[in-house]
């Protein structure tokens, strides 16, 4: 029996074209996966900025003799730069990142109040049995009455018993500040009333200004990758005028921001795993490390250059073991807020 054939009817001719609302989906989702990546690849420059600052910042709080010269200006000057660095990329990530995000202050609380308290915690007990037990003065910021509650750890007027965390401090007033306005979260007002009244409700208002202007770039970081060589060459003419022109207390600001610029133009990969996570111990840990060790590396390093290089590499030597240690055992990144 012959078999039939099927002749292709007006329908089965041909396969309908892909539709354009589908075609367009596509795009959409290929454009959102590039801008990922580039967000991404963004994220990682400002994050290996982020530990350069930290490490910077690690400089301004080792032990020295030092009061002018080349050695003077990299060890006090310099680090400077670091916490204006890390405003910016504070502002820069709240918008790139977090903005959009749901239970963002109870986020915050985790990955920045906590680890504030513990570090500080930390600190505060080792001060009270190195004073009471061996009669020590761990630190000569510290004062034996309340004020090592109320300065020490609130921090109300003052940086905190463990001074570099008092950006930990002011960021997170900043986020407060921003859950009230943005989230019209009157339980907020339960944090800022008592500092704005009974202190300060920053200890550096310029991190603040910083922190806008991280946001700012962010919201225009199209534009920014766009033209990034005309704005880097224009950031690099201003900044050189405010040197030749002004002070320190003024240049640092231009140029931070310009620093900033440079970094985030910058497509890198992260070169080992968590590196917030690491950079984050190093922030919070490396003053109270350089200040006990500092005690018994005067006794076998006399050499001033050697006794800071020596206080910088242990610090961070220090925090490292800490982070691969935290990596391992999960229940203790509480240290660092889960990072």
């Amino acid at each position: 029996m012959p078999k039939r054939v099927i002749q292709p009817t007006e329908n089965t001719r041909e396969l309908p074209p892909l539709e354009a609302g589908e075609q367009h989906a596509q795009r959409l989702e290929a454009n959102n996966r590039l801008a990922k990546q580039q967000l991404e690849e963004t994220k990682h420059g400002v994050e290996v900025l982020r530990l350069v600052a930290i490490i910077l910042i690690t400089f301004i709080h080792t032990k020295h003799s030092f009061v002018s010269g080349i050695s003077y200006y990299v060890i006090e000057i310099l680090p400077k730069f670091g916490t204006l660095t890390l405003s910016i990329v504070s502002g820069y990530l709240y918008w790139t990142v977090t903005k959009n995000k749901n239970n963002v202050f109870s986020k915050k609380v985790k990955s920045l109040i906590i680890p504030y308290f513990i570090a500080n915690g930390i600190v505060t007990v080792i001060a009270l049995l190195a004073h009471y037990i061996f009669s020590l003065n761990f630190s000569d910021r510290v004062i034996f009455d309340y004020t090592m509650i109320t300065e020490g750890l609130l921090s109300l007027n003052s940086p905190p018993i463990n001074p570099p965390t008092y950006f930990v401090r002011d960021i997170f007033i900043i986020f407060t500040i921003i859950e009230l306005i943005r989230r019209n979260n009157l339980y907020m007002l339960l944090i800022i009333v008592p500092y704005f009244v009974f202190g300060k409700l920053l200890i550096r208002y310029d991190i603040l200004a910083l922190f806008l202007c991280g946001a700012f770039i962010a919201n225009i970081r199209d534009m920014v990758e766009i033209h990034c060589r005309r704005i880097i060459l224009t950031g690099l003419i201003v900044s050189l005028i405010f040197i030749y022109f002004t002070d320190m207390n003024v240049y640092k600001y231009p140029v931070a921001i310009f620093i900033f610029m440079i970094f985030i133009n910058i497509k890198t990969k992260i070169w080992f795993s968590n590196i917030g996570g690491f950079s984050y111990l190093l922030f919070l840990y490396h003053s109270p490390i350089i200040v006990g060790i500092f005690p018994v590396l005067s006794l076998f390093v006399a050499n001033p250059y050697l006794n800071v290089a020596s206080q910088i590499v242990i610090a961070i030597t220090t925090c490292f073991v800490m982070h691969l240690f935290l990596r391992k055992y999960k229940k203790l990144r509480i240290l660092t807020g889960g990072r």
